[in-house]
């Protein structure tokens, strides 16, 4: 098989091509070079990871220590990882936090390593059937646990990781065999594991071409890659869904096209909205405040909402009052949003908003007919208002709330402020919450600002 070559030393494609065997020596050397122009694209370090992995590849290893590790561990690595140990590095500079070496792989395969090479990630793998094996796990004893993880682990290596809980799969066996799935080990039945559907090399080498044409690599492997003409031209046809993955594509590019700005423009699709006007904020402002206005005049107040915190802040203030009126007058049904409300994002909007002021949310934190998670969410947001101290009263009010999370969000709110009209309430938490180590500490700190030792 032919691989070609399409980068120049000025690290822009050029229509001369370089053939060369996959897998030979050549290849290594034009991944040895990626690498290397990725690094002095990106002298400030300012891609995630690179910190980590400098731009730096580890000395190769020899095939006898690769055969000794697969004997080992039962396992068969790819072809394209061996080529890469042997002919490239063992390790180093890789998408996020780079590639483990080797040697570390017994660190990071606690399950996998003594699994063997069944793949329980497949392709064929539900999220029925990931669903089940989690609350399996949630409620097992410690043998049946370990059980069931080296089953789920099978099949695979952890060979790098993203931060946190999320790491790189290398899979070894299964319809994947070759490829890079996601993985995250808090194990949350809705987190089922992410095929890429690249092979090693392909995520290897597409992650610096990436950054050598200057394109965001923050959800790298999540997001659909291409130009953006391609991604134009895939919209076209594309179902619903796969739509909503080709824009999230776009996010890759800092700046784009004529032709990509006239494309979101004439999207005519409530669903894609919020999505089309946070790219639009991106590439050309205006075109996206035009758009915004729009929504926000009755088009699709909803989108709106969702989409509001990605316009420059510059232009907050501008919609301040009309997102407070929202805000009052906004009544269900109001789908259900994945994480928070749609009144808790407008109340995180007005927060970055200079015009923000506390005694204009007071009612809304008062009702008690809105929901507690709003609420509380309208309290903090006061606490940030320069005139918070003009709604005491309503503070109080809160502090003696029957509700803990209503009465802690409103101490930690009022926490670093100096008034003796507080101290009274102060008094009255401690005597109820004393035994509360969360509240106590707040207390104290309360206590302290206004020159008293607890």
């Amino acid at each position: 098989m032919r691989f070609f070559n399409r980068w120049n030393t000025n690290r822009n494609p050029v229509s001369k091509e370089k053939a060369f065997e996959r897998l030979s020596d050549e290849h290594a050397a034009y991944i040895k070079d990626l690498v290397e122009k990725a690094g002095n694209a990106d002298l400030k370090r300012e891609v995630f990871g690179a910190e980590k992995h400098q731009y730096r590849l580890n000395p190769v290893l020899p095939i006898e220590i690769i055969n000794e590790y697969e004997v080992k561990y039962h396992v068969k690595f790819p072809e394209e990882y061996v080529f890469f140990l042997t002919k490239v590095g063992n390790g180093g500079a890789g998408p996020y936090y780079g590639l483990y070496p080797l040697e570390k792989l017994e660190m990071y395969n606690e399950f996998a390593k003594v699994s063997g090479n069944n793949a329980w990630i497949d392709a064929a793998l539900t999220k029925d059937a990931w669903v089940y094996r989690m609350n399996l796990l949630d409620g097992a004893d410690d043998e049946t646990y370990e059980r069931l993880m080296e089953e789920a682990c099978g099949g695979f290596n952890v060979i790098g990781t993203q931060g946190c809980t999320y790491d790189n799969l290398l899979m070894n066996n299964g319809s994947e065999k070759g490829r890079i799935v996601y993985f995250d080990w808090n194990l949350e039945p809705e987190n089922v594991p992410y095929l890429t559907g690249m092979t090693f090399l392909d995520w290897y080498e597409k992650y610096f071409l990436e950054i050598l044409e200057k394109r965001s690599v923050t959800s790298y492997g999540y997001v659909r890659l291409g130009t953006e003409e391609e991604l134009i031209s895939a919209f076209q046809n594309a179902e619903r869904q796969e739509k909503q993955a080709i824009l999230r594509s776009f996010y890759r590019f800092h700046k784009a096209s004529r032709n990509t700005i006239n494309f979101l423009m004439d999207i005519d699709d409530k669903e894609l909205d919020a999505m089309r006007t946070e790219l639009l904020f991106r590439f050309d402002v205006d075109k996206g405040i035009k758009v915004f206005e729009a929504m926000m005049n009755g088009v699709n107040q909803q989108g709106a909402v969702l989409c509001a915190r990605r316009m420059p802040e510059e232009f907050y203030d501008r919609y301040y009052g009309k997102m407070l009126a929202l805000l009052y007058g906004l009544e269900a049904p109001y789908e259900k949003l994945s994480y928070g409300s749609y009144k808790q994002k407008i109340l995180y909007f007005l927060q970055n908003c200079k015009s923000l002021r506390a005694k204009e949310l007071a009612d809304f934190a008062t009702d008690e007919s809105n929901v507690e998670d709003d609420r509380k969410t309208a309290i903090f947001v006061m606490g940030r208002a320069g005139d918070k101290k003009d709604c005491l009263e309503d503070f109080i009010h809160f502090m003696k709330s029957d509700s803990y999370w209503i009465a802690h969000t409103a101490l930690q709110a009022m926490v670093g402020t100096k008034s003796d009209k507080l101290l009274e309430t102060y008094e009255w938490m401690w005597n109820r919450y004393k035994e509360d180590n969360t509240m106590a500490a707040n207390l104290e700190i309360a206590f302290q600002t206004n020159g008293i030792k607890k």
